[in-house]
């Protein structure tokens, strides 16, 4: 990975409205559910939870770094994507006459963060939605690299999920996840910078509650170190048995 600097941060988590409120541990009960105000009322009424909190995330990484959200070129990272949507549309096809929902159905797709985004925003520019177990942050971070050194100056990164449903849930999971970075090739105007991407051993790293299990939460690290303005390596997977894992060096600006 070649280096990349952070300009922008966001983070959607309930009780969180931001990355600031979850690094100083200030939580609102109040913050229930995303704004997600980059969606007119009629897309924001059709979207999923998930991909509202996806979209609330991307609109303070563009807001944040003062970028035209109609010129950005998008990274989605999501271990599941809306696996709710699709388990409920397989119920639906065993029960009663199995009629689908056409808007639920465009709703079960990967990208549907992705398309809902580009939508909203009337960018036409590329954008790309990754999925992955351990890796998965370390993918995105791969990906936004490669398109940085290509014909992009500036990339939104965002990583979400929400805890699995039955017959998948998994226990831990108990809270929906959105974490963003915005990254650019120029060091003027960035918070941090990003380097030496390598596999260092496990440092016994584990997600916060309610986040278990959950892949992106491998970001809030990263997330945390950025928003601290704090230098050093910091883990960019939670702990494998495996062996070592991916990380990066923080390096504020």
């Amino acid at each position: 990975m070649s280096d990349v600097y952070v300009r922008s941060v966001g983070f959607w988590a309930p009780g969180f409205a931001n990355a600031r409120a979850w690094c100083q541990g200030e939580a609102d009960a109040n913050e229930e559910a995303p704004g997600a105000s980059l969606l007119r009322r009629s897309l924001r009424r059709r979207a999923t939870a998930q991909t509202r909190s996806a979209v609330e995330v991307l609109g303070q990484v563009v807001g944040d770094a003062n970028w035209d959200g109609s010129q950005i070129a998008t990274i989605w990272g999501t271990a599941h994507g809306e696996h709710a949507t699709s388990i409920a549309m397989f119920e639906w096809m065993t029960k009663g006459e199995g009629k689908l929902s056409p808007t639920q159905f465009h709703n079960s797709v990967h990208n549907t963060a992705g398309g809902y985004a580009s939508i909203a925003e009337k960018n036409t520019t590329t954008s790309t939605t990754l999925t992955g177990a351990g890796e998965l942050v370390v993918s995105g971070l791969v990906e936004a690299s490669s398109l940085l050194r290509a014909d992009f100056e500036e990339v939104a990164l965002v990583f979400f999920d929400e805890p699995l449903q039955r017959p998948f849930a998994v226990p831990g999971m108990e809270s929906t996840l959105a974490i963003g970075f915005g990254l650019t090739s120029r060091a003027d105007g960035a918070i941090a910078g990003l380097k030496q991407l390598e596999r260092i051993e496990p440092r016994g790293i584990r997600p916060a509650a309610g986040f278990s299990g959950m892949h992106v939460a491998a970001a809030l690290p990263l997330l945390e170190k950025i928003v601290g303005g704090q230098s050093g390596r910091v883990s960019l997977q939670i702990d494998s048995e495996s062996g070592p894992i991916w990380s990066t060096l923080v390096e504020p600006m």
